[in-house]
């Protein structure tokens, strides 16, 4: 089989919050089942989870992809939240395998990086095992090619409250990480894969390119406070180089899902 040219980057399932992604039915380690209820927020998630899995191998066809979960699977338990399903991050680390195991089943390559501490610990490593990651375990960075361009993946990104600011970070950031390569002698890579600011988005310079994933996860109480306006979109990028040169950047797919509006009370 030729090498794989199509890379699937997710992130930020939050899996254990009681608005990230969950699969329905979930077992905890104590044999408790938990399940939707009358979340309407998670029962939401999960069928546009199934709905972009769908979609992903709808467009992919038959063809070998590489699967990278760049951070924050889980949501785990941090700042005396309220907001968790579990107090065990082990039953979030479970959500997250069982979520994400029909996409490792058929991937050729799995990359899992490492997320925000407080989210996840080290119980990234334990997702990697399981899925057989490579390696067997997470990293911080991660530097690999594919269709012969050299990819920086990593979870962190400065967040962005103003939506109108969203492009110059990408460019700052992108431009600010290929300079840090270049003084210190090392390759600079030309394609750039973060996560963690929620907000998903991309930007090229035809040279190099960022790529920013979407979470999948509705605001918590925290969001509220420091970005109250932000309407969450769960999104996947798919970087596709089947139809590119080897060394050139690839095509740039992004499924993305916006809830709908919510409903409109009416003064009489």
């Amino acid at each position: 089989m030729s090498a794989p040219k199509i890379l699937l980057v997710v992130s930020d399932i939050h899996c254990g919050s009681e608005v990230g992604l969950m699969p329905p039915d979930s077992k905890t380690k104590s044999k408790n089942t938990l399940g939707f209820g009358k979340n309407i927020h998670q029962k939401w998630l999960w069928d546009k989870w199934l709905q972009m899995q769908e979609e992903f191998h709808a467009y992919r066809k038959k063809d070998p992809f590489v699967l990278l979960l760049n951070g924050d699977l889980t949501e785990g338990i941090h700042h005396h939240s309220v907001e968790s399903l579990s107090q065990s991050i082990e039953d979030h680390a479970n959500m997250a395998i069982e979520a994400l195991t029909p996409l490792a089943d058929k991937a050729e390559q799995i990359f899992v990086t490492l997320g925000t501490e407080c989210h996840t610990g080290m119980i990234e490593h334990m997702i990697a095992d399981k899925l057989e990651a490579r390696s067997g375990a997470a990293r911080g960075t991660w530097l690999f090619k594919i269709g012969g361009c050299l990819v920086n993946a990593t979870h962190h990104i400065g967040t962005a409250t103003r939506a109108y600011t969203e492009a110059g970070q990408l460019s700052g950031v992108m431009a600010n990480a290929r300079l840090q390569s270049a003084r210190a002698g090392h390759q600079p890579a030309q394609i750039y894969l973060r996560g963690h600011r929620h907000t998903g988005g991309w930007f090229s310079d035809g040279c190099s390119m960022i790529g920013v994933t979407g979470a999948w996860q509705f605001l918590t109480r925290f969001g509220k406070k420091v970005v109250p306006d932000s309407v969450p979109r769960p999104s996947v990028l798919i970087l596709d180089w089947r139809n590119t040169k080897s060394g050139h950047l690839p095509a740039i797919k992004e499924l993305v899902y916006a809830p709908e509006q919510e409903e409109i009370d009416i003064i009489s």
